[in-house]
C-alpha cells in the first residue's frame, strides 16, 4: 500500500474528486458529445491523477517542486531562471476571487479591466510564461478581499470561470480550492465545465496537523509549512520524499493576510532555503518506490517498470532526475541498474531509460571531484529528457521497452513490505495520540509476519 494511502486511513480526507482519469472516465460516458471530445484529448502537459500519484500526459509519475506565488505577483524573467537553477518544476499560483466568484485585476495598481474575469487574463499571462519554462502550474482560488470567505456558490461560479479560460490550456495540474465541506460538489461542477483539470481541495497534512497540503484522495502536495523553520521545513520536504508528494514552498503568513489587490495588498514570493534545493525524480517512468539522499551527498532512485496508468511504455520513455548545480557542486557520477543514462554527461536533469525485460531501476548519483557543477537547463524538469529515444540513438545504443505489466497491477501499488519506512519519519512528525492511531495497526501486521 503507498505510504500516504496508508496514513489517509487513519486521517479524515476528502473523497476522491474532481478530474483526473476517474473524472475523465465518468465525463466521456456519453459518446459523441463535445464534453466527450474534450475529455478525450486533454491539453498538452495536463497533469492527472492516477490513484496516488500525480502524472502526465505520457503516463509518468510526475513530482512538482516549486514556490507559491502570491496573489498579484508577477514573476520576473530572474524568478524564473533562478527556480529553474533550484530544480523546481512547478509553481502554485493565488488567485484572488471576490464575492460573486469574479476575478477583478489585481496588483499593486490594479490595472483597469472586467471587473468579472480581468484577473484571469493578468493570471494567464503568468500560467503562459511559466508553462514555457516547461513549469507545470496549479491555479488556487484565495479570498480577494479581506475578511471575505468564500461561500460553495462563490466557488463554484469561480470554478466555472476558471474552466472557461483556462480548460483548453495546457501545462496545469488543476485548480485548487480552500477547504470546503461541498468538495464533491465542486467537484461535479469542474467536470461538468472541464473534464481534464483536477480539483484539489486545501486542508491539514496528515503526517502534520500544522502543516497544509491539497489533496484530492490519495494524492496531493504540500503547500503549508507549519512554523516555517529550516528544521521543519526541511523535515517536511523528507516527507514529500517519502509519501511521493509535490510540494510549492511558501513562507508562514503572520497576520491579517494580504489579498493581491490594491496597495500594501501583494507580498513577494518567498526565497526557499537550502534544505528543500535538492536532487529528486521530476517524472518517473514507472512507479518510485523509494527516493531521497544520504548525509554524503549520493541520491538513489528506486522505481518499477511498471506504469501507474497504462501497462507499459513506448521504448525510450525516460525518466527524468533534477540535479541542482547547489547539490553537486564538483559534478556528478552516474551508477544505473536495469537501466541506461541518455542524457549528456553533467546535464542539470538526468534522463534514464529502462532496459529490456527489466522489472526495476536503480540508479545512484554521487558526487564528483574536480569536475563542474551541472548545469540548469533552460526549461525545467522532464522536458529536457523527451527525446530520449532519438538521445540513445545518437550515444550508438539501442533504446528498450520497459516490462509490460497491467494497468491492474500498477494500480495495486506497493506491497506490504514497502511500508516500513513509515516508521521512520511519521514519529517525530506526529503526535503520540495520531502516531498511534496511524501506527498502531501496522505494528500489529508487522509483528505478525
Amino acid at each position: 500500500m503507498p505510504l500516504l494511502a496508508l496514513l489517509l486511513l487513519a486521517v479524515p480526507i476528502i473523497p476522491a474528486v474532481g478530474a483526473g482519469p476517474v473524472g475523465r472516465a465518468e465525463a466521456t460516458s456519453a459518446p459523441g458529445t463535445a464534453q466527450a471530445a474534450a475529455a478525450a484529448q486533454p491539453p498538452a502537459g495536463t497533469v492527472s491523477r492516477a490513484g496516488s500519484f500525480l502524472t502526465d500526459t505520457a503516463g509518468r509519475v510526475v513530482l512538482p517542486r516549486g514556490v507559491t506565488v502570491p496573489a498579484g505577483t508577477v514573476p520576473t524573467a530572474a524568478d524564473v531562471a533562478r527556480w529553474i537553477d533550484y530544480g523546481f518544476t512547478g509553481s502554485r499560483l493565488e488567485v484572488p476571487m471576490t464575492a460573486g466568484g469574479r476575478f477583478p485585476p489585481s496588483g499593486e495598481r490594479p490595472p483597469a479591466g472586467d471587473p468579472e474575469q480581468g484577473g484571469l487574463e493578468q493570471v494567464g499571462a503568468v500560467v503562459r510564461d511559466l508553462t514555457d519554462h516547461g513549469l507545470f502550474v496549479v491555479l488556487s482560488i484565495v479570498p480577494g478581499s479581506a475578511g471575505y470567505t468564500p461561500s460553495t456558490s462563490d466557488l463554484e461560479a469561480g470554478l466555472r470561470r476558471l474552466a472557461g479560460r483556462f480548460g483548453a490550456v495546457g501545462g496545469l495540474i488543476g485548480f485548487e480550492v480552500p477547504t470546503s465541506t461541498a468538495a464533491e460538489d465542486l467537484a461535479a461542477t469542474l467536470r461538468s465545465s472541464d473534464p481534464n483539470h483536477t480539483l484539489w481541495v486545501a486542508q491539514a497534512a496528515p503526517f502534520d496537523p500544522a502543516a497544509r497540503v491539497a489533496a484530492n484522495g490519495a494524492a496531493g502536495y504540500i503547500t503549508g509549512w507549519a512554523d516555517g523553520s529550516r528544521t521543519r521545513v526541511g523535515a517536511l520536504a523528507d516527507a514529500g520524499d517519502v509519501f511521493n508528494l509535490g510540494w510549492f514552498y511558501d513562507e508562514p503568513v503572520t497576520g491579517r493576510p494580504r489579498t493581491g489587490i490594491g496597495a500594501g495588498q501583494v507580498r513577494a514570493a518567498a526565497t526557499p532555503p537550502a534544505e528543500v534545493v535538492r536532487p529528486y525524480p521530476a517524472a518517473v517512468a514507472g512507479i518510485p518506490e523509494s527516493y531521497g539522499s544520504d548525509a554524503s551527498g549520493v541520491f538513489r532512485l528506486t522505481y518499477r517498470t511498471s506504469s501507474a496508468v497504462r501497462g507499459a511504455f513506448p521504448a525510450g520513455t525516460a525518466t527524468a532526475i533534477v540535479v541542482p548545480g547547489w547539490s553537486y557542486s564538483s559534478g556528478y557520477q552516474v551508477r544505473v541498474t536495469g537501466g541506461q543514462v541518455s542524457s549528456a554527461p553533467g546535464a542539470g536533469v538526468l534522463c534514464v531509460v529502462a532496459s529490456a525485460g527489466a522489472a526495476e531501476v536503480s540508479v545512484e548519483v554521487a558526487p564528483a571531484a574536480g569536475a563542474a557543477p551541472p548545469v540548469a537547463p533552460a526549461r525545467a524538469g522532464a522536458v529536457n529528457c523527451s527525446s530520449g529515444t532519438a538521445q540513445l540513438a545518437q550515444a550508438g545504443q539501442r533504446p528498450q521497452a520497459a516490462a509490460s505489466t497491467t494497468a491492474g497491477e500498477a494500480a495495486a501499488g506497493d506491497s506490504g513490505e514497502a511500508d516500513s519506512p513509515l516508521l521512520l519519519l511519521v514519529l517525530p512528525l506526529l503526535g503520540a495520540a495520531l502516531t498511534a492511531a496511524v501506527l498502531g495497526p501496522l505494528f500489529l501486521r508487522l509483528r505478525r509476519r
